[in-house]
């Protein structure tokens, strides 16, 4: 039995807030993302012939598809990353994934975020964020006990300026708490943009995966057609281009 890998579903909203210069645009969709404790991977995979570590599955976790060395198990590669950005890594004890995996082998996931826990604190969200077709990453690390603004460091829509800062506002997932949340939003310094991940735990068994999967079968190519619908969407309305590269 996994005590704190699930399954989460719910829905992703965007907003981008009407200016002088812009008109409004807003979206949103449903999915699932997975909760991965990462030194429950094993026990995760052998509960269920959909989920496999490093082979073929409907659902497959890959090392070499996140952060870091490949070479270097994920957990550490995530502790590594924290104390770059400046976090007490020492003080981890458990890190949680929430984010996407292969789906029939196919991989892309716009946000990973890795809860690193004291105990049953979750004392930090180290958000790997990933664009495309750049197919760049960039980290941001946020203290969960004080959630102070980011200055934006990395292209994810090319619609969208880096002159500004996100503000977080993060619920993260507990054994107590049915219900996760990641809202951001860009401000410069009035609101642009928000984003909001409202997802609600579900036991990672067998039954609630097929669901999922029946449901969302396809959920990476879902992901990638919704960022480039909404990218010519963005485009038809003239909303300025800015390169990434």
């Amino acid at each position: 039995m996994t005590k704190n890998s699930a399954i989460y579903q719910g829905q992703v909203r965007h907003r981008r807030f009407a200016t002088e210069a812009h008109q409004a645009h807003h979206f949103s969709y449903g999915l699932y993302m997975l909760a991965l404790d990462l030194d429950e991977l094993e026990t995760v995979a052998a509960n269920s012939r959909l989920f496999a570590v490093e082979r073929f599955a409907p659902l497959s976790f890959r090392r070499a598809d996140y952060l870091g060395d490949p070479k270097l198990p994920l957990k550490e590669a995530v502790l590594q990353e924290v104390a770059r950005l400046g976090g007490e890594a020492a003080a981890v004890d458990r890190v949680v994934m929430l984010g996407q995996v292969r789906c029939f082998g196919l991989y892309f996931s716009p946000i990973n975020v890795f809860f690193c826990y004291q105990g049953e604190q979750a004392r930090f969200a180290l958000m790997e964020v990933h664009n495309t077709p750049w197919n760049q990453r960039h980290c941001y690390l946020v203290d969960l006990a004080k959630q102070h603004p980011t200055d934006k460091a990395f292209h994810v829509s090319p619609f969208m300026d880096m002159d500004m800062k996100y503000h977080w506002r993060i619920t993260p997932p507990t054994l107590g708490r049915s219900k996760v949340q990641v809202h951001i939003e860009n401000r410069n310094p009035e609101l642009l943009f928000d984003a909001t991940l409202s997802l609600r735990r579900h036991d990672f068994d067998r039954t609630v995966l097929k669901a999922a999967l029946l449901q969302w079968p396809w959920m990476t190519l879902t992901i990638v057609r919704g960022i480039y619908w909404q990218a010519l969407r963005l485009f038809l309305k003239r909303i300025p281009y800015h390169s990434p590269s």
